[in-house]
């Protein structure tokens, strides 16, 4: 798999977190390995927690994650990925 694409849940985008189910799990480097997330020509660091969960909090300083929002993540190399996520819109003043 090449590519990992759904929508946001509430809790994920209210909390600041993407939960990770067990089918696609083998995406993602194991937990607490750093891996890098290229989104709108900002590369930000991020890792999987023990809950199989990935804190984006960072992601949220430039753009605003709602609930149905679809996020699409493409790996491009051992840790490295690109976040497409065309449903989010950038905060009011930094756009």
């Amino acid at each position: 798999m090449d590519e990992y694409s759904r929508p946001l849940k509430k809790p994920e985008a209210r909390h600041r977190y993407w939960h990770i189910q067990k089918a696609e799990r083998d995406f993602f480097p194991d937990a607490h390995v750093v891996f890098k997330l290229k989104f709108h020509g900002k590369t930000y660091e991020l890792k999987v927690n023990h809950k199989d969960d990935v804190m984006t909090g960072q992601l949220y300083h430039t753009h605003h994650f709602l609930e149905g929002d679809q996020i699409t993540i493409t790996k491009k190399a051992k840790n490295s990925y690109v976040l497409d996520a065309p449903d989010t819109k950038p905060y009011p003043e930094l756009s």
